[in-house]
């Protein structure tokens, strides 16, 4: 797994300057954009309306979206997010909306009194829409959001798939190879610089792992997580995973997407055909750049 330099200013500026734009680009489908953040607030929607907690809190609240249209659904929610920027237009949708303001505010999951702040075992839910794969660590934020929750509630959080880069064909699946099966054989930089090579040739034309182009993942520090890792490590933190849903599917390799309009068309359908009624779907392991992890708090 690689870990860009995290640089904790540089994620929140990134927020800052896209909370404008953000909701069109996150959460409006078009023709050429997928607008995978829809679907994480549908599958949210729906655990919520199935578990029915009383009390929830938002952790990473961004522009305020999930949480207004939880707040339509009836649920009794607050949130906080770390960019004070995204927390500026979750106001402004809030007041427009005539909801109190006061339910979003700037706030750091990292920050040590975040759970005095909020009250520890105050919540029947808490939800982390996006939260965590912007954090290198995981001790710390887990500790902080199930304290956050009360006993027998509900833990709901999104991470980046690792496994993803599996499939994208591209400098990502190098990246990939190169942390996770390279580096343990503990060879010479020259061997290993040899073997990559003979990779990329393998899987890909030489120059493809870089012939996409440069989005929040090169600016801003993404953790990648495995599906299969991520649940057996919260049972640490008190959590026991009862689900695993996937959203932003990729029904084709991504850089097959833009090789011609055919190919886009049956790239946007089949991967939208996923999205919320087979969220379970094994595929989603591979297919599905992120993941939902839902536990039940030890009672």
């Amino acid at each position: 797994m690689v870990f860009q330099n995290y640089n904790r200013e540089t994620t929140i500026k990134w927020y800052d300057e896209h909370s404008k734009n953000y909701d069109n680009e996150s959460f409006v489908p078009t023709d050429n954009q997928y607008a995978g953040d829809l679907y994480r607030i549908e599958l949210v929607r729906k655990l919520l309306s199935e578990h029915k907690p009383e009390k929830v809190l938002d952790v990473g609240c961004g522009t305020g979206e999930p949480l207004i249209r939880l707040i339509d659904d009836g649920v009794d929610i607050r949130g906080f997010d770390f960019s004070p920027g995204m927390v500026a237009k979750a106001k402004e949708k809030l007041k427009a909306r005539g909801i109190s303001e006061s339910l979003v505010e700037v706030g750091d999951l990292l920050d040590p009194n975040i759970v005095e702040t909020y009250g520890a075992g105050q919540y029947d839910a808490v939800v982390a829409n996006g939260i965590l794969p912007y954090i290198p660590e995981r001790d710390i934020p887990h500790q902080h959001l199930s304290a956050l929750v009360k006993p027998g509630g509900l833990y709901i959080s999104a991470y980046s798939n690792s496994l993803f880069d599996l499939f994208t064909f591209n400098r990502f699946t190098m990246r990939f190879y190169t942390e996770n099966f390279i580096k343990p054989l503990g060879l010479s930089d020259t061997e290993s610089r040899e073997i990559i090579n003979q990779i990329e040739k393998l899987i890909t034309n030489a120059d493809k792992p870089s012939a996409i182009p440069e989005g929040a993942r090169d600016t801003v520090f993404v953790r990648g997580d495995n599906p299969f890792e991520v649940g057996p490590n919260l049972v640490h933190y008190g959590l026991k995973q009862i689900d695993l849903l996937f959203y932003k599917f990729h029904a084709l390799p991504p850089l097959l997407k833009n090789t011609s309009p055919q190919i886009r068309e049956i790239f946007m359908r089949e991967s939208r055909a996923y999205e919320i009624d087979r969220a379970r779907d094994w595929r989603g392991h591979f297919l599905a750049s992120t993941f939902i992890i839902v536990c039940r708090k030890k009672a």
